[in-house]
């Protein structure tokens, strides 16, 4: 190799910048805004926000009294039910904060974020002991009264 090939900087190909498209397409952005259209862009997303709070937490109030129902043999039904609405609902939201990626990966990144906390949270509210003999999880009792916990 000779001296003068190293010294030669490497000639990129790829265009990694193009400021004419740039400029086109952020054009809108320089372009002054009337007040009014900002404050109605502003209520628009403001009600579309309240209705969907208003929506997750009429669930979870549902939720709540139905905890303190009883539906016999449809007990199971509306547990599952009710679940599945409210996670559906943490997932739309939690899917808006994350808007440049694919619904489909969205699923499933957060359906598995949802597994992990779900399989933690049951482990730990357990009584299961592992090998060593030694419980897996820490089961929350009721230290005034223990013998409460137990049917």
């Amino acid at each position: 190799m000779s001296a003068e090939g190293q010294t030669k900087d490497p000639v990129i190909s790829t265009i990694l910048h193009d400021p004419s498209h740039d400029e086109a397409v952020h054009a809108a952005h320089d372009e002054p805004h009337d007040h009014a259209s900002e404050v109605k862009h502003a209520w628009e997303h403001f009600w579309e926000n309240a209705r969907f709070f208003a929506c997750f937490l009429t669930i979870i109030l549902v939720t709540v009294i139905a905890f303190n129902v009883d539906f016999g043999s449809w007990n199971k039904f509306w547990t599952y039910t009710l679940a599945a609405v409210r996670s559906a609902f943490i997932a739309y939201f939690l899917s808006h904060l994350f808007r440049n990626f694919s619904f489909v990966f969205r699923t499933l990144f957060f359906t598995l974020i949802f597994l992990i906390g779900m399989i933690f949270l049951s482990l730990w509210d357990s009584d299961l002991v592992n090998s060593q003999g030694k419980g897996i999880g820490n089961p929350i009792w009721d230290s005034a009264n223990p013998k409460s916990m137990h049917p």
